[in-house]
């Protein structure tokens, strides 16, 4: 086994597409101009006991279950060279204990979200102008749920988020009149602008459902849709301060 596409894609994301341990760049752009995720999602307690044919890996834990060794909690976002320094046995195993890395994932992880949070401050016209081109070729969806209003408090309930979760989505709602501005601005010339805005997220969104990815991995694998491979902090923010605005207005995730 391995750890799923979406918890390989969770990883990516609270990693910011860097090294957790020498924070190089993990998501270079492809000849199209699309982002490629090169990172790999270590394991912290080694996945192969070294049975049969498999050489026993790094801090192998023989208490540990199958699904907990692929968990989220047991995977640490690394470039292929700082994967195998931490793999070498014996130097990667007694260098890199899984106290050790366990913090280094904390600490790079924690860093990534402030830096996340700190860029919202940025947000303005041209950065959501940037953040929203790609919904100039999306077709209006005719999907239909219950999107029913309701207060942001009830629906961060509802959907299982967290403190983190919680964080973000106050920073996003900070900017929340400059997206609604944004987006009546676009739509007096161009009027099908926001149900295309609306239908693009709304996509990837049943696309995740049907991953049956909920709660706050969901939101945040629509956190890193929003950020749509963008170099920029601040577009970065503008994306997700867009997807904010939806899950305010609850055109975006149900009930």
């Amino acid at each position: 086994m391995s750890a799923s596409y979406a918890t390989k894609l969770l990883l990516a994301f609270r990693s910011g597409g860097t090294c957790a341990i020498c924070q190089c760049d993990l998501s270079p752009e492809s000849e199209n101009g699309g982002p490629v995720n090169v990172g790999k999602a270590a394991h912290i307690a080694g996945e192969n006991d070294g049975k049969g044919k498999s050489q026993r890996s790094a801090r192998y834990d023989p208490n540990m279950s199958v699904k907990e060794r692929d968990h989220y909690n047991n995977l640490i976002y690394l470039c292929g060279a700082c994967h195998d320094m931490i793999d070498a046995i014996p130097e990667g195993e007694r260098d890199y204990p899984p106290d050790r890395l366990l913090t280094l994932k904390k600490k790079h992880e924690a860093k990534v979200r402030q830096a996340m949070l700190d860029a919202f401050s940025e947000v303005g016209f041209s950065e959501l102008e940037e953040a929203t081109k790609w919904a100039t070729c999306i077709t209006p969806s005719n999907l239909s749920a219950d999107y029913s209003l309701l207060k942001v408090e009830d629906k961060i309930r509802k959907n299982d988020l967290d403190a983190d979760h919680r964080a973000l989505i106050a920073m996003g709602l900070g900017v929340a009149s400059e997206v609604a501005r944004y987006i009546e601005t676009v739509a007096q010339d161009d009027p099908e602008f926001p149900e295309r805005l609306k239908a693009g997220f709304l996509e990837e969104y049943w696309r995740l459902k049907k991953r049956s990815v909920t709660g706050g991995d969901l939101f945040e694998l629509m956190c890193a849709f929003a950020k749509k491979g963008f170099r920029r902090h601040a577009e970065q923010a503008a994306g997700q301060a867009v997807l904010i605005h939806l899950f305010e207005t609850c055109q975006v995730f149900k009930k």
